[in-house]
Order: structure tokens, then sequence, then C-alpha cells
């Protein structure tokens, strides 16, 4: 407990955490004004409406708050795996995988309430665009809950993600910026190089990378995998570079 408390006391005290919370959820509610200004009309198609709350376009495109969640949970571990601050944080909390689990822990339950709140603005935002026949049209649509349900795990699945690659990383902004290219640059040209080299049969495996598995958690149809399905690729993703952050946080010389 004590481990979690200092990940508290530290967070609340840090002015970035609630800059940070806010730019996410002022994120959401832009994206979400854009994309209801563009619509023009209340989306009548099954789940389009929750994905106009969920920032993202008929057609699942990938969440910028999430892309913001990942980024900025990596560039959080720039200054406490460095120098002194990682030597403060060990003499506070000599058991580093106790550490390193508290902070997992205390990342993904902020990343959760912020995706909850920002949902609750998004919702506020397009409520105030479409009128108040959206809010009926958008709880009687059938996939709702699992949409919603699918943008507050994709957000906490990305700050687990960035928080692994930060402490990987030593927070480095190159990975920052590696992390936050990913969904729009680095894996649709990995789909496009496989689609040229690799016979037919193959080509379907780029679906399996995070952001592109992720992304069909918010979707309602097209091809792909099933939302549940790209849940746990993602969540496997997640799970692997937490793995290696430990291993490497571990052996961390903190010298």
């Amino acid at each position: 407990m004590t481990a979690i408390r200092y990940e508290l006391t530290r967070l609340r005290t840090v002015r970035a955490t609630w800059a940070t919370a806010a730019g996410v959820i002022a994120v959401g509610a832009a994206a979400t004004w854009i994309e209801a200004r563009d619509l023009g009309s209340v989306p009548t198609a099954p789940g389009h409406a929750a994905q106009v709350i969920t920032s993202g376009a008929p057609g699942a495109a990938t969440p910028l708050a999430a892309v913001v969640v990942a980024f900025a949970a990596v560039l959080s571990c720039g200054r406490e795996q460095r120098g002194a601050h990682l030597q403060t944080l060990l003499l506070t909390l000599p058991r580093r995988g106790r550490a390193l689990a508290a902070k997992t822990v205390v990342t993904a339950v902020l990343a959760g309430c912020v995706a909850v709140l920002g949902l609750a603005v998004n919702a506020l935002v397009a409520d105030a665009v479409f009128g108040p026949g959206f809010r009926d049209l958008a709880w009687d649509q059938v996939p709702v809950p699992r949409l919603l349900a699918g943008y507050v795990v994709y957000l906490v699945f990305a700050a687990v993600l960035g928080l692994a690659i930060g402490v990987l990383t030593r927070g480095s902004a190159v990975a920052a910026v590696a992390v936050a290219a990913l969904p729009w640059t680095v894996e649709p040209l990995i789909g496009r190089a496989a689609d040229a080299v690799l016979a037919e049969p193959y080509r379907d495996w780029d679906a399996y990378l995070p952001f592109g598995a992720a992304d069909r958690m918010l979707s309602t149809s097209g091809p792909g995998l099933a939302p549940g399905t790209g849940a746990v690729v993602f969540g496997c993703w997640t799970a692997i570079a937490l793995l290696a952050a430990a291993v490497v946080f571990a052996r961390r010389d903190a010298a």
C-alpha cells in the first residue's frame, strides 16, 4: 500500500499529471466536435453515434486521446528513471517489482478515470451539436456498451504500454515520438510493405500489430479481427512490453 500511496502523492503534486489529463479530455472533446460537425446530422447506423463519442469516425479510426495518453506516459518516466530521481525512488521503495507494479496500477486507474470523464464530456459535446435526440438514439443502438467499454480499455492499455516503453527507454523523447507515430505512420507502412512483399495468404498478419488490433475494439463492421480478439492482442502487446520493462528495471543501475 505504501507504493500505491507514494505514486498517488507523486502524481497529485506534479502539474504535468493534471495538464495531461485536461489535455486528453480537451483533445477528445475537440475531435468529437469536429466529427459531429462534419457529419451534420445524427448518425443512424448501428454504433456510429457511439463512435462519435469515442472520438473516432465510423470505420474505427485510432482515437487521438489514446495516442496522447501513450505519448505522455512515455515522457512521464523521463526524470524518475534517471540519476538522483531514480535513487530517491529506490530509497523510498527498495522493492523494484512492487514499485513498478504500483506505478502500473496507478497509471491504469488514472487512464481509466480520464477515459470515463472524457466520454462524459464528449457525450455533452455531441449532444450540444446534434440536439437532445442524439442521447436517446446513441443509447438505443446495440453495440454502444461494448464500444464505450472498448474505449476505456483502449486508453488504459495505451497508457500502460506507454509506461512500459518509458521505463525501457528512460522516458526518451524519441521513443515517445515513435509511439505516437505507430498508429498513423509506422503500422500503415508495415502493412503496405507486407502487401508488396508477402504472398496473399500471409498479408493479414499486420492486423495483429498493436494499434491496428486495438482499433478493432471500436469497430462495428469491416474486415479484420473481432473486437474481443483485438482487445486480447493489444493486451498481449502491452503485457510483453511491461514484462520487458520489469526485467530491465530490476537490473537498472541507479548510479
